[in-house]
């Protein structure tokens, strides 16, 4: 029996996309390049594109994310230049209150014609909140609390005609929001800590976790998928992020990683790493995937578990391990997002029927 995937694109709205590196190709962290990256990915067959926020770039040699295009307002231009293909931004708690994103996400849903979606991050990372005014002086299950709350309050300005609440966190009296969205947005979050992940099956409809050549990340996405069941949420999908270095050959594949290892950001990366350990409150319960790719002395320029081979071999790997981790999707990063995301959706990922799994990327 062939399992049916959504396939999605991370698109780097961030300079150098996931690629910590000096040798990274060229990704300016614009909106232009986003959207170029958008239109092929819809071109094609790509189910939707997911586009990170950030407020603050490493501070190293490479500026890795120094320049950023807001998440929020690339939706909105990005939906009115596409047709098919799913947007979906993300917001941080401590930055937007609810009513404000609520009303913000329901216009982008008008706009899109229902095609929004909205990831919610907490946010641990100090040196990136702090600067801006938006850090919380919260512990790790604390914000995901806040979360929680934030995310029902929303949820009741897109159902309901008047919304009271008082709550820990937020209030309101008797507020409105007109038009409310016709389709109600999806909403997205990447915890894998234990409560993260809780928030994420008890209050959301997808929730990404690391995918790759490491045995862990299957674990992680069954014990998800087992917890849904457990919590009688039978319509809660799990989808795996895949960092994928492509090639001709295995050795090309290889060959392009080891110039990646060869420029790694040093400097840029503890930069990021002190910000979470500024993190005083929770830092020891941040997923692994907050952390990564930051591993002390021995930093990586790409995500643990990379997926490196040649475009006629990779597709039997990705299978693998959908077939392996139970994923509903997939959702992909790429050294560069033009040529290596055309190949593999003209090469790979249409083979991907060849080993029980479909998805709608078909290419040309």
């Amino acid at each position: 029996m062939t399992r049916k995937i959504e396939a999605g694109v991370f698109i780097p709205t961030v300079r150098s996309g996931w690629i910590h590196s000096r040798n990274a190709p060229h990704t300016p962290g614009s909106y232009k390049h986003a959207l170029e990256v958008t239109r092929l990915a819809e071109f094609l067959g790509f189910d939707f594109v997911l586009s990170p926020q950030n407020w603050r770039g490493a501070q190293g040699p490479h500026r890795y994310w120094g320049d950023t295009v807001d998440s929020i307002a690339a939706a909105g231009a990005l939906s009115q230049a596409t047709d098919r293909i799913k947007i979906w931004c993300t917001a941080h708690v401590s930055v937007h209150k609810p009513a404000a994103i609520a009303k913000i996400v329901a216009s982008l849903s008008e706009i899109s014609e229902g095609r929004i979606g909205l990831n919610v991050v907490t946010g641990g990372n100090y040196t990136q909140l702090q600067p801006l005014g938006f850090w919380d002086t919260l512990d790790h299950d604390e914000r995901y609390d806040m979360a929680e709350e934030w995310v029902k309050v929303i949820r009741r300005y897109w159902a309901e005609e008047s919304v009271t609440h008082k709550g820990p966190y937020f209030e309101a009296d008797g507020g409105i929001l007109s038009p409310r969205p016709a389709i109600r947005p999806t909403i997205i979050n990447a915890g894998a800590s234990p409560r993260g992940l809780r928030f994420a099956i008890e209050n959301c409809d997808v929730a990404f976790m690391m995918a790759g050549d490491d045995p862990r990340f299957v674990d992680s996405a069954r014990a998800a998928k087992d917890m849904a069941r457990k919590l009688n949420k039978p319509d809660f999908k799990v989808y795996g992020l895949m960092t994928i270095i492509p090639g001709e050959t295995e050795d090309e594949a290889q060959a392009l990683l080891d110039h990646f290892e060869a420029g790694v950001d040093l400097e840029g990366l503890a930069d990021l790493a002190r910000g979470y350990e500024q993190n005083t409150k929770g830092f020891d319960k941040l997923s692994s995937s907050s952390l990564s790719p930051l591993g002390g002395p021995k930093y990586k320029s790409v995500m643990p578990g990379a997926l490196v081979g040649a475009y006629d071999t990779l597709a039997e790997r990705i299978a693998e391990r959908v077939e392996a981790a139970d994923l509903d999707g997939i959702l992909i990063i790429v050294p560069d997002y033009i040529s290596h995301l055309n190949q593999l959706g003209t090469r790979t990922l249409p083979r991907l029927a060849d080993f029980g799994v479909e998805c709608r990327v078909r290419g040309r």
